[in-house]
């Protein structure tokens, strides 16, 4: 019943305290999650197209100065003024500009003659009439001196490119010439892929039209725009129509967060993506080892627990029901054995004895060497009869330097001759005191168990059967009658 009773308050202890853990685990991670998702928004993403956008600025600043320095060169206005010739001489600047300055391309539109004057040679004439050269003529009446667009250069095979285009006036500011140097688009790409790799996201370059330009790894496929991507489609309007915003959506059933920022030199967004899990992965496995070792705390605690409340209550049953000097069982624990004993005695004839023993002058070793030498002699005797008596018998300190065995399936004559040996072994044995070898003896009285008897007149014939040897001599053994 104790066990049982020990075993539900651990089950009880061990659900609070896991629950308590849990509970409190789950609430540090979703008070977490939800900082981490914050601080990922407002910072993190929110960083990394900075760190793009400050690259890209970086990247651009010096072909934005040879752009401005050719549109301002001496030499390519007294070219342009002698009427472009020879026209080698400005194949062999730009593609010396090109050179030294490490550009993908360099070229001059001239506009008196429309002529289009490229590094490789060859010049091309633009036409208003051509969709393609549209560009060139809206770039002649532009206020500011200056504007960067993404192309595909024509003159290369078509590659992706970004221009730097800068208007070249006279003294009193009429229009002459259009000068540019080109950057290949790789190197935008190669940008964004770095912060794609080292942070597991997904980074876009999109049009204010929402025309995807550059995704981290690769170009962008033909025609993609933001409206037909699963998850940004439904944000397009909004992104588009802001300069910065911070946005979570679901992609496929896997939640997104998102930062986009408008890059005016390049008039396009830079779009930082990532996979809100990706971003919790760290905090996830956080959450687990902690809740990991919160439960094996956890089941160590209740171990102990479990430990201490066993280990005292073993010490509580043994102060209930064991004789503290001697170690044997107490009277309480021995009158509940000799009552289960009768009853079953009646029920099957399971024959039993008691042996009831006295230390012999016990009161003369008390007043000769004191009480101490009275607690050893009696805790001596006491490990006799426990050693001389079988396991399965009960011994017991009956008062005094009384004790007590009661002997289960044992009949009356081998009760006596147990008793006979341990008269023996107690009298051959020596205890030392300070003033020599002391021999102690004990008497005892031997009775069984009968159909009509109770507990009281068992313990009456054992007692009288005591009584009786130590009125014959002592250090002896009576059966009773």
């Amino acid at each position: 019943m104790a066990v049982s009773i020990r075993g539900r308050l651990m089950a009880v202890i061990s659900a609070v305290l896991v629950a308590g853990f849990l509970s409190t685990n789950i609430i540090s991670y979703q008070i977490s999650t939800a900082a981490l998702k914050e601080t990922i928004l407002r910072n993190e993403l929110p960083l990394t197209s900075s760190n793009i956008y400050a690259e890209i600025q970086a990247d651009l600043l010096e072909p934005l100065f040879v752009s401005s320095l050719m549109a301002h060169d001496t030499f390519v206005r007294t070219w342009l003024e002698n009427g472009e010739m020879p026209q080698s001489h400005i194949v062999s600047y730009l593609a010396e500009i090109r050179k030294r300055y490490s550009v993908f391309t360099a070229f001059l539109i001239s506009d008196r003659t429309k002529n289009y004057y490229h590094f490789s040679g060859v010049p091309q004439v633009v036409d208003e009439a051509d969709p393609e050269d549209v560009w060139f003529f809206r770039m002649r009446g532009l206020d500011k001196p200056y504007e960067i667009n993404l192309d595909f250069n024509q003159a290369q095979s078509n590659t992706p490119t970004v221009f730097i285009n800068y208007r070249m006036t006279d003294a009193g500011g009429k229009f002459l010439a259009l000068t540019g140097v080109g950057l290949e688009l790789e190197g935008l790409t190669r940008i964004l892929s770095h912060y794609a790799d080292d942070e597991r996201r997904n980074i876009y370059f999109v049009d204010q039209g929402g025309r995807v330009t550059v995704r981290a790894g690769r170009h962008a496929a033909e025609n993609e725009r933001l409206q037909d991507i699963s998850g940004l489609a439904r944000l397009a309007p909004k992104l588009l129509s802001s300069n910065s915003g911070y946005y979570d959506y679901v992609r496929d059933g896997e939640p997104m967060l998102a930062t986009a920022r408008l890059i005016p030199e390049l008039g396009w967004y830079v779009l930082v993506e990532q996979r809100e899990a990706d971003a919790m992965r760290d905090l996830q496995r956080g959450f687990w080892v902690n809740s990991l070792i919160g439960v094996v705390i956890v089941l160590l605690t209740v171990g102990l627990i479990f430990y201490a409340v066993a280990f005292y209550q073993r010490r509580l049953e043994e102060m209930a029901t064991t004789d503290k000097l001697t170690g044997l069982v107490n009277r309480q624990v021995f009158d509940d054995a000799l009552e289960a004993a009768v009853k079953k005695y009646r029920r099957s004839v399971d024959r039993f004895s008691l042996i009831l023993i006295d230390i012999d002058h016990f009161k003369n070793v008390n007043d000769t060497y004191g009480h101490l030498m009275g607690d050893k002699v009696l805790r001596q005797i006491s490990d006799l009869v426990r050693h001389v008596m079988r396991d399965s018998d009960i011994v017991c300190r009956w008062g005094g330097e009384e004790i007590i065995v009661l002997a289960h399936n044992c009949p009356q004559d081998d009760a006596a001759t147990r008793a006979e040996d341990l008269l023996k072994a107690i009298e051959s044995a020596v205890i030392e005191t300070d003033h020599g070898r002391l021999v102690v003896t004990v008497s005892a009285g031997v009775t069984q168990g009968r159909p009509d008897d109770t507990a009281d007149t068992l313990l009456l014939r054992a007692d009288a059967a005591l009584y009786r040897a130590k009125d014959t001599g002592r250090n002896r053994v009576c059966i009773a009658d």
